[in-house]
């Protein structure tokens, strides 16, 4: 069998030597994998700093208004110390064994021993009458009156006497009387005068009063 070769012009009408098999290779072309999506950046709260201010503001206010409350509170209890400092006159105003006027002006009834009056009185008894008596020398100043509260055989001045001894008792001068029952129409009387000016004088009495037709009359002072 003839061994036919080529021309060497059909060769390169052919495009070249044949190339022989095992330098054909195949290329395995792999299907691209997959990207995955980019991650979405992260949003920066921009809460938090704003509920952290908040959140400070907030302290801030309460400590101002503790620091406010204490402030206040200091500066009351040094105004009630100060008022109780000027009002306590305990330990320097002079105290009188007498009740004033003014505190003892409201009637009382003869079963308050204790009580200093300086009320009208009245004749519905002997405390009520030597009450009523006082009062008429003091602050009626009539001795027209003071004589009306005793009985008609009294050993008492007559009115004028009563009235001369009035009108020597200074303008304003106040009274306060303690009327104590010792025995049946008999009574221990603290007399307690108050002139303007002068510290308080005290007069100790005892009257016997009397009743005639319903009425209580002052009969005796000693």
């Amino acid at each position: 069998m003839t061994n036919t070769k080529r021309h060497p012009a059909v060769i390169e009408l052919l495009g070249g030597a044949p190339m022989p098999a095992s330098a054909v290779t195949t290329t395995t072309v792999s299907s691209p994998t997959p990207q995955k999506p980019p991650k979405r950046p992260r949003k920066r709260d921009s809460r938090s700093p704003r509920l952290r201010y908040v959140a400070a503001l907030i302290v801030v206010v309460a400590l101002l208004g503790w620091f406010t409350l204490r402030l206040l509170s200091s500066n009351d209890e040094r105004t009630q110390e100060r008022i109780a400092d000027e009002t306590d006159t305990s330990e320097t105003a002079p105290t009188l064994d007498v009740t004033p006027p003014a505190l003892a002006s409201a009637p009382t009834t003869e079963t308050d021993a204790t009580a200093c009056r300086t009320d009208p009185g009245d004749q519905k008894s002997g405390p009520g009458v030597i009450a009523a008596f006082e009062h008429a020398y003091y602050v009626t100043r009539s001795g027209t009156a003071v004589r009306a509260l005793t009985t008609p055989d009294s050993s008492l001045p007559a009115k004028e006497k009563i009235q001369a001894g009035i009108d020597t008792v200074p303008t304003g001068t106040t009274h306060c009387v303690r009327i104590t029952p010792i025995a049946a129409g008999i009574y221990s009387v603290a007399l307690t005068e108050m002139r303007p000016g002068q510290p308080p004088a005290q007069f100790p009495q005892t009257i016997t009063a009397k009743e005639l037709d319903g009425r209580w009359f002052v009969d005796v002072i000693n």
